[in-house]
């Protein structure tokens, strides 16, 4: 019988801060190098402290960028207000934040096509700037054994 057992990484020193992020702006991490031996997945956590009451859309929302070599990476803005390519990112997914609390959700990258190297894109659409806010990643990794 196969046995498949999954491990999770250790927390990560945050890979993007996104310190006191403008409304309705990007923020871009450095190229983030998964590896020859691609993670199963990669788990992420965001946290945000809205500066402020949130109002409009009040979220943050989680993008990547991914690229086969490092060099080219998929279109889509990385900094500023304009979103006119804003489509062009992979979404990952929303962090409601409807008061002045500190904020925190996971996400999976699960479902993204695979690629050795991916940029993470945060934009704030909390209709306030932030605090202060983190990204972290743990990656889940596996072995498949079979006993007979």
């Amino acid at each position: 019988m196969a046995t498949f057992t999954q491990n999770q990484g250790a927390r990560s020193l945050s890979v993007l801060n996104l310190g006191t992020l403008a409304n309705a702006t990007y923020m871009v991490s450095t190229a983030i190098d998964l590896g020859a031996a691609i993670p199963l997945d990669v788990t992420l956590e965001v946290e945000c402290d809205p500066n402020g009451t949130p109002a409009g859309n009040r979220q943050l929302i989680l993008f990547a960028k991914l690229s086969l070599d490092n060099a080219n990476f998929g279109s889509g803005p990385e900094s500023g207000t304009a979103a006119t390519e804003e489509a062009d990112l992979h979404w990952i997914g929303s962090m409601p934040c409807n008061d002045t609390s500190m904020h925190r959700k996971f996400f999976s990258l699960q479902g993204l096509p695979i690629t050795r190297y991916l940029k993470l894109v945060v934009k704030n659409d909390t209709g306030v700037a932030l605090s202060s806010g983190n990204v972290y990643r743990a990656d889940i990794t596996g072995l498949s054994s079979q006993t007979l």
